[in-house]
């Protein structure tokens, strides 16, 4: 068993729009793992060079 900010818990089932607190949990879990995730993959992936018109770069290269 675990002790759960009621107040918080029920503002966070509200807005997500489910019904038990175990769902507003499991929701809150997926979404932290979800922006964890994306920031790992953001810091990752940082030196990529992004090519923001494909034509164009190709015509340069003279391809």
């Amino acid at each position: 068993m675990i002790n759960l900010d009621d107040e918080a818990c029920t503002e966070v089932m509200e807005l997500l729009g489910v019904r038990t607190k175990t769902d507003a949990v499991n929701v809150a879990l997926r979404d932290v793992l979800r922006r964890w995730r994306l920031q790992t993959l953001l810091k990752e992936t940082a030196d990529i060079r992004v090519i923001a018109d494909p034509e164009e770069h190709y015509r340069a290269a003279g391809r």
